[in-house]
């Protein structure tokens, strides 16, 4: 899906104006991509490490909670997106503990 960019010109002055390649399509790469799911495990497992650390029921528990929780749902996508099976999910059950077939 690509997003077009706006056709009117606005008009109010910013200190920072809108980036050149607005409403173009970005060239990613598949090693971009693990490169992102490297990055976002890593800050997942260091915001892990903080909230452990950090006194329970504190302002701060709750926002790294909310953190972790974002980073864990971005991950799920990106692993989504790229069909992987992921990394939380267990395997598929053995074949004995299927139910019997109808009848």
């Amino acid at each position: 899906m690509q997003f077009a960019a706006p056709t009117q010109a606005r008009q109010t002055s910013s200190a920072c104006p809108p980036p050149a390649d607005l409403g173009q399509p970005l060239d990613v790469t598949r090693k971009d991509v693990d490169l992102m799911v490297l990055y976002l495990r890593k800050a997942r497992d260091r915001a892990r490490d903080i909230r452990d650390r950090s006194p329970a029921g504190s302002y701060m528990e709750s926002v790294l909670s909310r953190t972790i929780d974002g980073l864990t749902l971005e991950l799920s996508q990106l692993e989504y997106l790229l069909a992987r099976k992921p990394a939380d999910a267990p395997g598929n059950p053995p074949a004995g503990t299927r139910m019997r077939p109808a009848i």
